[in-house]
């Protein structure tokens, strides 16, 4: 409840001057003008109300001034403000709509003036202690959305009659009243849907930015301050080009001037993963997902964002876990199996020589297993070959490549074929030996998961990047695809992030084709045909 100083002196009717017409008019002029800044200069404030309590009573010349507050969504009224009362405390209850008084001003859309409560027969003040010395009452409505949203009253201990400009002025002060108790209400939902949204985003657990069609950073919750340790408020305001390196930043300053400029969109709505850039100048990879929204027409763009290193260092241990036992499995083939198989073979030999000397039936017989453990052989060797450490620094990507065309055509029985145009020379070999098992574990879905019997390999570079793709005829991949594990696709996104490559996987009718993309700026490469060297 807001108060005026429970302890002003009662002003005497006796002791008061009568105003003439024009010196109200001057006193109703200043107690609007001053109400109105207070309204306009203070928020939720105890001494706003307090205030108009106040000098209600003194422009009017009356002894007491109240507001009282209907409850939401019930009948009853709370007591907003009050002065010129004696035991305050007694006033703060909520019944008293049943009061007839009350209840009709609630109701009527005018002025409710009752000159003395003695001489009427409808009205009569509350039946509070507070209220039985009064004589004389004027009241009206505070306007509200609906319905009354409450009841400015004032009250005299003397027979008052009151006049149309003082039934005027209350009235102008209730509806001035009423605008100041609806912003102050929706002033609290705003300040709650801050506080709520506020605690959304400093307990989201990813990062969250917003940027305006500049680039201009205008929000950074904590969990972005984790990511790139930056405090909030040294970004707000800058250019969120200043949490990537170098090419990305220089990249993200042309194409927000290409969107603005021609709405092509390259992530928004969409996600992906790029490298982020800390306070302490350590890079990182992040996962980005962009999208788009406007303020009075204006654009900006909301960017969540995830720190992915651990993840990246969990995808390295499975790949090198699935390296070793790749080469452990070759090894085995190579050292065991095929050994055995070359024992077993050259005992097949000697068995069917002793029987063709013979003039033995079994004879045609034993040089048929002779045959097929020399295929076996040969198939265990083949296998070996694709599944043992390939020597990059000798053959180089190219060289590997049209290997593994012929091997795939010797294993698989299909047609493989590799061209190349301003084929790359990599001076990583990590980066080839990746390339290189993409394209194998490609090539393999596509026989084993697609059924095609036609693969294409095909490798070309310029000073922008270097660009590895595999095509195929087969049947493509089933509409789930992605979920279904073993056909070695998150391998080869896994391989394709180390390097800082994409992997664009496309799928039509009569096949499908794997795009593995380098930019020049994440490895270090020489064009044969141009003799251009980048990095």
């Amino acid at each position: 409840m807001k108060t005026c100083n429970n302890q002003l002196k009662i002003p005497d009717q006796r002791s008061r001057q009568s105003l003439t017409g024009s010196e109200f008019l001057t006193r109703q002029q200043d107690t609007i003008a001053t109400l109105s800044d207070f309204f306009l200069r203070h928020e939720e404030d105890e001494r706003v109300y307090g205030m108009l309590s106040r000098l209600v009573r003194d422009v009017l010349q009356v002894d007491g001034c109240l507001v009282l507050q209907r409850i939401p969504e019930s009948n009853q009224v709370r007591l907003y403000s009050a002065c010129g009362f004696c035991e305050m405390d007694k006033l703060e209850t909520t019944n008293w709509i049943e009061n007839p008084h009350l209840q009709t001003t609630m109701d009527s859309s005018g002025v409710i003036a009752v000159s003395d409560f003695s001489e009427s027969e409808v009205y009569y003040p509350p039946d509070r202690e507070c209220f039985r010395e009064f004589r004389s009452s004027m009241s009206t409505r505070i306007p509200g959305e609906d319905s009354a949203s409450g009841v400015l009253a004032v009250y005299d201990r003397n027979k008052k009659n009151f006049l149309q400009h003082e039934q005027d002025f209350l009235k102008t002060i209730a509806n001035m009243l009423a605008g100041k108790l609806a912003r102050d209400a929706k002033d609290r939902e705003l300040k709650k849907s801050e506080s709520r949204s506020k605690a959304i985003l400093d307990t989201a657990v990813d990062g969250i930015i917003t940027i305006d069609a500049n680039g201009n950073i205008g929000l950074f919750n904590k969990a972005a301050q984790e990511v790139f340790g930056y405090r909030e408020d040294e970004v707000i305001g800058k250019n969120v080009s200043m949490l990537m390196p170098e090419p990305f930043r220089s990249e993200h300053d042309r194409y927000i001037e290409q969107y603005s400029s021609t709405g092509q969109k390259r992530i928004i709505g969409s996600s992906r993963e790029v490298t982020g850039l800390r306070k302490d100048g350590t890079t990182f990879p992040l996962y980005l997902a962009v999208s788009e929204f406007h303020i009075d027409n204006k654009r900006h763009f909301t960017g969540i964002v995830r720190d992915i290193t651990e993840q990246r260092s969990l995808e390295q241990e499975v790949l090198n876990t699935s390296d070793h036992e790749r080469r452990r499995i070759g090894q085995d083939l190579h050292d065991g199996l095929g050994q055995m198989l070359t024992g077993i073979g050259l005992m097949s030999q000697s068995l069917k020589n002793r029987l063709k000397n013979e003039h033995s039936e079994a004879a045609e017989q034993a040089e048929e297993i002779t045959r097929l453990i020399k295929d076996a052989d040969q198939y265990a060797r083949n296998l070996s070959r694709g599944l043992l450490p390939v020597d990059f620094e000798v053959r180089g990507l190219v060289t590997s490549l049209e290997r593994l065309a012929q091997n795939a055509e010797r294993l698989f029985g299909v047609t493989c074929t590799f061209k190349e145009k301003n084929a790359p020379v990599f001076h990583d070999n990590s980066a080839v030996e990746h390339l290189f098992r993409i394209a194998q574990e490609a090539i393999s879905n596509a026989v084993k998961h697609g059924l095609a019997d036609s693969v294409l390999l095909d490798l070309d570079a310029d000073n922008h990047a270097a660009e590895l793709g595999i095509s195929d005829n087969g049947k493509g991949f089933s509409p789930n695809w992605q979920d279904k594990k073993g056909s070695g696709l998150d391998i080869m996104q896994f391989r394709a992030r180390l390097i800082g490559a994409t992997l664009d996987i496309q799928h039509f009718d009569n096949g499908t084709r794997i795009v593995c993309k380098i930019p020049a700026s994440e490895s270090s490469y020489s064009l044969d045909s141009a003799g251009a060297e980048t990095s």
